[in-house]
């Protein structure tokens, strides 16, 4: 083999031993990230715990504030069998929480109606929207973006609806004291009745990829929705085959349950552990203070 020949070969060796070692970066740093988006959903669960004002009436912790912002699916007719209200009673005594659904909603800005009626949509421009920010929620439940699927609100790239949906979380991200944000991933389209123009080949195609990447890239838990009704799908869903019924809000009800319960009561047990530290600090502290001898004061005439 010439000269020539081994200097291409070696550039192939350079460039493969590079490829190997950005793929080994790339899969090393993942672990971190995971680990970093852990930390900053518990430091947020914790400041939560800590936040919390007593009830004056009864000397107990306030409820926990939870915040459903969403669409229709959130405000599911605001009666006894939307999820929010299914939720409530999963989680009984301790929790608070509210349904903030407007129905037709977007994410993004300026959305529309399927059959283009005037008005803007965004949920930014709605009373519930201001309301969610000004309840001080310890979570939120963000569960928006079918209604960005519909022909009028959906371009081929989906940039309007990324944008405006980051720019919607960060609204809660800003909040002090910082609440815990879960998002809540879109559910499959059924289909088989009326769905105002939405359709899973955009909900699932366009949608849910930009709800998981946000929520990963800003480091927050999800609740796959989709995971939670399909299994149920021939009996969780009204007759439009788009909004879940009272068996389906069950489901989902029960799932944002367990995900809530999972992130506060690591946010309790380590909040109760640093009490018991800083208890046992403070009790080393006065009986090290107490047994150490006290100097006798000597008169002028005891030094004689």
């Amino acid at each position: 083999m010439n000269a020539r020949s081994i200097r291409p070969c070696r550039e192939a060796a350079r460039h493969c031993g590079a490829q190997r070692r950005t793929s080994f970066a790339a899969q090393s740093a993942a672990p971190s990230l995971r680990r970093a988006a852990a930390l900053v959903i518990a430091a947020a669960a914790l400041a939560s715990a800590r936040a919390r004002a007593e009830d004056p009436a009864t000397n107990a912790p306030a409820p926990r504030v939870v915040a459903c912002v969403g669409d229709s699916i959130t405000w599911g007719g605001g009666g006894k069998n939307a999820y929010p209200s299914l939720l409530q009673a999963e989680l009984g005594e301790g929790w608070e929480v509210r349904n903030f659904g407007v129905n037709s909603r977007t994410a993004r800005r300026e959305g529309k109606e399927f059959d283009l009626r005037p008005g803007d949509l965004d949920y930014r421009k709605t009373l519930s929207y201001t309301k969610s920010l000004s309840c001080k929620p310890d979570a939120v439940i963000l569960m928006i973006g079918t209604n960005d699927s519909k022909p009028p609100n959906w371009e081929e790239t989906g940039d309007a609806f990324r944008e405006g949906y980051a720019a919607l979380v960060d609204d809660y991200l800003a909040l002090d004291p910082r609440p815990v944000v879960v998002i809540g991933i879109s559910p499959t389209v059924k289909g088989g009745g009326f769905t105002y123009g939405v359709t899973e080949k955009i909900v699932g195609g366009g949608v849910v990829p930009v709800q998981r990447r946000i929520a990963e890239e800003k480091g927050l838990p999800t609740v796959d929705c989709r995971a939670v009704l399909d299994p149920h799908m021939a009996t969780a869903y009204s007759g439009d085959g788009l909004h879940p019924n009272a068996e389906g809000n069950a489901l989902l009800a029960a799932a944002f349950a367990a995900r809530l319960r999972e992130l506060f009561s690591h946010a309790e047990e380590k909040s109760h552990a640093e009490s018991a530290e800083n208890a046992e600090l403070e009790s080393h502290a006065e009986s090290a203070e107490n047994a150490e001898p006290k100097p006798h004061a000597e008169s002028a005439e005891d030094a004689k």
